[in-house]
């Protein structure tokens, strides 16, 4: 019976000397025959190892040049038959893998598998036949057999029996943008086979035995250069990669892994100083202030840190690629009055009220006098007028005026009286036949924004223009006096800008008309830009250096107010009859409510009671428990298109307003929501 081994290995010798060490054989004493050869498949993904069996030629084979050892079935039985025996053979023939052995007239024809072999006897008329097995290969006369096939007297048996060696096995998949390297390994397998016996019979099927043994003969450095062979040269984790070299069964496990970026973190600002926060509705005795009231500090108190931003630092991915990482910002300060900054620490020079204002980056700090007035606001007091915050803990009386810019807070009520603050205002008592507003700075700065960026916008041009007729002359700016140089920026402006003087003759007249009530960084820029193209005498603009710089201070005024300012302005009152309220930022009634009032906000609405009469309208947000009353009163409620109008309870002949839509109940009704639905239409429910 042959002997067969089937290898894999790296390459095809090291499977032959394999397959040779296990046979106990030499080249010469075998046959070879190649399977795989070794490479890559995938597009070079997968690793294809090399394949080869290994067969033991038989002594046959081996000394056929001399003398044929293999005798033919027919021919032993010829020489029985010669022996007058009268008996029927089988033939045996150890080299061929069958015997034959001799049967009495009583035995029916039939084979069997015995102790390794195949072995036959031949009696009556009817042949034994065989069903072949894929593990052990049936040739009869030199034919594979695939099927069930009969034994003739003559024919020549030959079963092969192969061992198999699996080599281990690994692919390497690089993964998530190449940052990973995923390693699939399957341990290899030495599998050897033997015949299972049967008994005689008429027909049997080859049935084989197998024993398996798992193997790992993985070298790490095999992995190492298919890692490299991938180009992976960094990240490589040789623990797990030793790891892959000790286990038996089949594993995952990631061997090689990129940098991951780290990224930074912006600047920040650090504050220091306490924030007390109140309810309205508490029937404690409360020191009421506006919402979120900032604790007054100290003289030399540090009040805040600036935090530097810290740049991140970029990745880099197995294949070597930089994987870069998100730019840092850092905020803007804009340090206000009796502020200092020490390094990165910003210390108070007075004890006072700090305010604090973010939009997105910048952030302005300063620290306010607090103005505290005891009594009430009449005419004994007089006007009050304060750059900071207003404590007044009585009534302000008819005709009486409190500004402030900061926030202001009132004890008593207000009466017919006019209240202005930047900030916030908070009255505990009634407000009736009073105006009061808040933010309305903002509201200013808002369209001071929009002058700025048209203005920015023609300055840009006019710079290009001029850039692009140094070109066409061939001159420089240096050939050109200061004076020289404004006659042509006016030339410009009168034959192709002229909408640019407009324009900011406007933006300068509406910061002159704010006053004190705007930040001087306002002031600075609208100085520039009236000297330079309405001062014809000023001759500040000395070359186009000069002029990028206006430009470049106009547009970083546009950067740092382009922005909404948090926290946001806020105007609470328990009540209010017969007044006109206006907040930049939102308008709380915690009590009662409204009647015959006037509410404007720049983001919501809330009213805790009843609102008879009047108008009402924010472009966010209204809420109110009820709206009109039973005796017939006009009260209206707006809001924009995208807002919504929530009522408790609506009496008839109330109207809301959402964008353009409007409706008017005819009868009462509760718990409604108005709003525009996806088609733009008014819904109600």
């Amino acid at each position: 019976m042959k002997k067969a081994v089937t290898v894999q290995a790296n390459t095809v010798e090291d499977a032959i000397q394999q397959a040779l060490a296990m046979l106990g054989l030499t080249k010469e004493q075998v046959d070879v025959e190649i399977l795989t050869n070794p490479g890559r498949r995938l597009m070079g993904l997968r690793k294809v190892s090399a394949e080869v069996t290994v067969t033991s030629k038989t002594q046959t084979e081996e000394k056929s040049k001399e003398k044929p050892v293999l005798t033919k079935i027919e021919e032993l039985a010829n020489l029985l038959d010669d022996a007058n025996t009268g008996t029927a053979f089988v033939v045996k023939s150890q080299s061929a893998g069958y015997t034959v052995q001799t049967a009495s007239q009583t035995e029916t024809s039939g084979v069997r598998i015995h102790e390794g072999e195949i072995q036959f006897r031949f009696a009556g008329d009817r042949l034994p036949s065989i069903i072949p097995n894929k593990n052990a290969p049936l040739y009869i006369n030199g034919e594979l057999q695939t099927e069930s096939a009969l034994i003739q007297p003559g024919d020549e048996v030959t079963l092969t029996i192969q061992d198999e060696v699996i080599a281990p096995k690994f692919t390497i998949q690089l993964m998530e943008k190449d940052m990973i390297a995923l390693l699939s390994f399957t341990p290899g397998k030495k599998i050897q086979r033997s015949l299972a016996d049967t008994s005689w019979a008429q027909r049997i099927a080859i049935q084989v035995e197998e024993t398996t043994e798992f193997t790992n003969d993985l070298k790490a450095q095999d992995i190492v250069n298919e890692l490299k062979m991938m180009g992976v040269q960094q990240g490589l984790l040789f623990p797990a990669i030793k790891k892959v070299t000790e286990i038996d069964k089949p594993y995952e496990l990631i061997v090689a892994k990129g940098a991951l970026p780290a990224e930074g973190t912006d600047g920040d600002l650090e504050v220091h100083i306490r924030y007390e926060e109140f309810d309205p509705d508490s029937e404690e005795k409360v020191d009421f202030r506006e919402m979120n009231a900032i604790t007054n500090v100290k003289e030399g108190q540090v009040i805040a840190t600036h935090i530097l931003p810290v740049p991140g630092t970029p990745g880099r991915s197995l294949l070597g690629k930089e994987i870069p990482v998100k730019p840092v910002r850092d905020i803007t300060l804009r340090l206000g009055k009796n502020v200092k900054q020490v390094e990165q620490e910003l210390v108070t020079l007075i004890s006072g009220k700090p305010a604090l204002e973010w939009r997105e980056k910048l952030v302005k700090i300063e620290v306010n006098n607090e103005f505290n007035h005891p009594g009430e606001v009449d005419l004994e007091s007089g006007n009050i007028r304060f750059e900071g915050d207003v404590r007044i803990g009585g009534n302000v009386m008819p005709s009486m005026f409190v500004g402030a810019t900061g926030g202001v807070y009132i004890g008593g009520s207000v009466t017919k009286a006019t209240i202005h603050a930047m900030k916030s205002v908070s009255v505990r008592g009634n407000v009736m036949s009073s105006t009061i507003s808040v933010g309305k700075q903002e509201a200013a700065i808002g369209e001071l924004v929009s002058l700025m960026k048209d203005v920015t916008h023609l300055l840009v041009q006019i710079k290009d223009a001029i850039d692009q007729i140094f070109v066409i002359r061939g001159q420089g700016e240096a050939d050109l006096s200061p004076s020289e140089l404004k006659r042509l920026i006016y030339l410009l402006m009168e034959k192709r800008y002229a909408q640019f003087e407009e324009l900011n003759k406007q933006f300068i007249q509406k910061v002159r008309a704010q006053g004190e009530s705007i930040d001087g960084e306002w002031k600075e820029v609208a100085k520039q830009l009236s000297d330079v193209f309405i001062n014809p005498l000023n001759e500040n603009l000395q070359n186009m250096t000069d002029f990028e710089l206006l430009i470049e201070n106009a547009q970083i005024l546009v950067q740092l107010y382009d922005t909404e300012s948090s926290p946001q302005t806020r105007l609470s009152v328990p009540y209010a009859i017969n007044s006109t309220l206006y907040s930049n930022g939102h308008i709380e009634i915690s009590s009662k409510g409204v009647y015959n009032s006037n509410l404007t906000a720049a983001q919501t609405v809330s009213i805790k009671g009843v609102c008879r009469g009047g108008e009402i309208s924010a472009p966010l947000e209204i809420v109110m428990q009820e709206a009109g009353s039973e005796s017939p009163v006009k009260t209206v409620i707006r809001t924009s298109a995208s807002g919504r109008i929530k009522i408790g309870k609506a009496y008839a002949g109330t109207e809301v307003q959402v964008g353009t839509r409007k409706h008017v109940f005819t009868k009462d009704g509760t718990n409604i929501t108005a709003r525009l639905d996806n088609d733009g239409e008014l819904e109600l429910s």
